[in-house]
This record gives structure tokens, sequence and C-alpha cells, in this order.
């Protein structure tokens, strides 16, 4: 039922989030508000099945009470006796192979065997729940801290390795929302009055090249310049100890690369994003201009290392680590894992 819910909620919005109808925003509401089914659930019939004879008819009563929607209309999604059938069998399989587990009990016990761990955040900063553009973001926090707060090890674990932010050349995202740098415009998405559709050849190109396509929904994601004071709210918001910038071959073959340094807002300059989404839909970004770079072999610069950038490329990337203060990582100059340049393995 939280995949008909997000669906339902997302459709009711004068102005849509862009959520991926996953039912990620429901399921997340059920956690704040104690109500939430957890894995250990599944694992107990009787559990399960008092569950969800106490959460079902409240979303039934939320679909036709408030949406005006019959929840009959889902498949069983608000049937209690096939829900309870679908998730008891997911809880033998998990019973079964022996994989329900205390997460901060069971990576401890790794850490102090000296195996090492690698915490992978999903999504982005300026989508995270706290620090990201309210309400234009996901439930969680993909930000550092997240991983604490998400595995049950102390914050003094998970920031005693190193952080490594991993950025796009340029940016992107799916859904509504300010986004300053933007080129272009996507329908259903750009707010009205942003972007710059006179630059639409321009977006096509990169998102093209750059495979700029939600994972889930297919919808063509909207494409921006690189934005430095989203970038630096990003890096103090995690502690960037590195950086890994992706997709420098994309932008090869366009004349001149363009980087949002900083924002004007009411006569100020502002070189990280404001307090309020609201004030950030105001801002107006301060560019600095970057000769651009051709295309290459790729698969060669990758073998042969740094220095085989191109030059203009190698301007670029250290520009964006100077701004931040920390050092280049890694550099992605394709698709491939095989094609990325290490520069500082945290391993």
């Amino acid at each position: 039922y939280h995949r008909a819910l997000d669906g339902i909620e997302e459709d009711s919005k004068d102005e849509q989030i862009g959520t991926t109808g996953n039912g990620i925003g429901p399921a997340y509401e059920d956690k704040a508000a104690r109500r939430g089914i957890r894995i250990g659930d599944l694992l107990d019939a009787d559990v399960l099945d008092d569950r969800l004879e106490r959460l079902v008819p409240q979303k039934r009563a939320v679909c036709e009470s408030v949406y005006d929607v019959d929840p009959d209309a889902f498949d069983g999604a608000f049937d209690v006796d096939e829900l309870l059938a679908e998730y008891r069998s997911y809880g033998e399989r998990l019973a079964a192979n022996d994989m329900p587990v205390s997460c901060g009990a069971f990576l401890e016990a790794h850490r102090e065997r000296g195996d090492r761990i690698l915490f992978e955040g999903a999504q982005g900063t300026a989508i995270d729940l706290d620090h990201g553009n309210y309400p234009y973001v996901t439930s969680s926090n993909p930000t550092a801290g997240g991983a604490a707060t998400g595995t049950g090890l102390g914050p003094t674990v998970v920031g005693s390795g190193a952080i490594v932010g991993v950025v796009k050349a340029y940016l992107s995202r799916v859904g509504a929302g300010p986004l300053p740098t933007e080129i272009g415009f996507v329908e259903g998405q750009t707010p009205a009055g942003g972007g710059d559709p006179d630059r639409g050849d321009l977006a096509e190109h990169i998102r093209e090249a750059g495979g700029e396509y939600g994972t889930v929904t297919g919808r063509p994601r909207r494409i921006a310049w690189l934005d430095m004071p989203m970038l630096r709210h990003a890096a103090r918001a995690s502690g960037f100890t590195g950086l890994a910038i992706n997709h420098v071959d994309t932008l090869a073959g366009i004349d001149e690369i363009q980087v949002g340094h900083a924002y004007d807002l009411d006569g100020e300059t502002l070189t990280t994003m404001p307090a309020t989404t609201e004030r950030w839909s105001e801002c107006e970004p301060r560019y600095r201009t970057f000769d651009g770079w051709s295309d290459a072999d790729w698969d060669a610069v990758a073998r042969e290392g740094y220095d085989a950038l191109p030059a203009n490329a190698r301007t670029y990337v250290e520009y964006v680590g100077d701004e931040l203060g920390v050092p280049i990582a890694a550099i992605g100059v394709g698709p491939d894992r095989e094609q990325t340049i290490v520069l500082d393995d945290p391993f």
C-alpha cells in the first residue's frame, strides 16, 4: 500500500515533488509515526497479522476519506489476507537463510576483525531530508551522517575513515524545485521562469551523452552547470576528505564550460546555499567560464593516468578541488569501472 499511496498523494498535489512512486515517502511516514512494519515483524506471522489488521484499515480510510479513491482498485495492495500471505513468505525466506541480524553488532564484529567497510550514499545532499532544498527532498539522509544512523555504528567510527564526495562534472536532477544553473527546460519539472530554454539543444546533448534519465522512472533529468555553492554546502554537510569527479568525458566537445561560482541575492554575494528553498529560488548564479576540451580515447586516458587528461579538463577539475579545499581522489572518464583515474585510494 505504500506504493499506491505514493502515487495517489503525488497526483493530488498542485506542484509535484517528482517522487519515483516506490512508496519511500509513505514508508518513512509510518516509521516516524512509530507504526511501521519492520523486517523482524515478518519473522512472526502472528505479529505481522496483528500489524496489518491495525494498519490496513487506516490506509483504506485515507484512500477513501482523504483522496476519494477506491482502495480495492489496487490489486490487493489494501487487502490484509493477500499482504499477510505475501510478506509472511518473505519472512520465511529471510529466516531460512539466517539473514536478519542486528546491523550495528554485525558490522562491529567485522570491523574488529580488521575488515574494510564501505558505506555508499545514494542520491545527494540537495535532496537530504534535513540539509536539502525542502520540500523537494527524499525521506532519508544521504549525507555522510546517515551512515551512522542507518547502520548503528557511531559517528566516531564512521567519521574515522575517508569521506569521498562523488560529483558529476555538471549537475542533473529529476523532479521539481529550484536549480539556479539549469540549462534548458524540462516540461513538468523546471519551475515557471526557471531554466534557460534557449540552451535546450546543449542540455539535450549533455543528457544524451551522459545517459541522464531517471533510473526508476525513465524521466529525462534536468541538466545544469556545476553549482559550487551547492557543492560547498555538500562538502561541509558531509565533511569531504576527497572528491571523485565523474562524467568528465560527457562534457568533451563543448567549446565553453560554465560553472556557477557564486550566487547574487539582493545585492549580496553568496558562496553557499541560503537557509531556505524560497531564498534559493531567488538566487542568480555568477558564472566562471572555462575553455572546453576535445573528445579523446578515454580508455587510453584512464590507463595512462592524470597527465593524459586534456589540459583544459585538468584545469577544470583542479579548480573544483581547490574551491573545496580537498584533494581529487578519482576522475571518471567513462561509464565502466576501468575508465577511472584513481589518484588517492582510501583503502
